[in-house]
């Protein structure tokens, strides 16, 4: 199956030189269909560039701090990055209300 998101171009960056291995979302309907072996395209918001990868991994974990605590920081895209300004930058994006909801789901790829 094939799926797309849209991505800030710094991730989508650090994605495609391939320092960056997982994509972090909240386990909501959409990220509900992903399987390993999907195809995952991401868009770059700012260029408008797409990336071509695949899915070899999910791992679901119930909160941000779970998933920070099990995945190296460079991995998520966050190298040399505390706890804190990893959990600040995820709150810019979705609400501890939608965490506790959904729960976070880490997308292994590989470009």
């Amino acid at each position: 199956m094939e799926h797309s998101f849209n991505l800030k171009q710094v991730y989508f960056d650090l994605i495609k030189q391939k320092i960056k291995i997982y994509e972090i979302r909240l386990y909501d309907e959409k990220r509900k269909l992903l399987s390993v072996g999907d195809q995952l395209t991401f868009i770059a918001s700012e260029s408008g560039e797409s990336l071509k990868t695949t899915i070899t991994e999910l791992i679901f974990f119930p909160s941000f701090k779970e998933m920070v605590k099990n995945l190296n920081s460079k991995d998520i895209g966050f190298e040399n990055k505390t706890d804190e300004e990893i959990f600040s930058t995820y709150r810019q994006f979705y609400s501890s209300e939608q965490e506790q909801k959904y729960g976070v789901l880490a997308i292994k790829v590989e470009v």
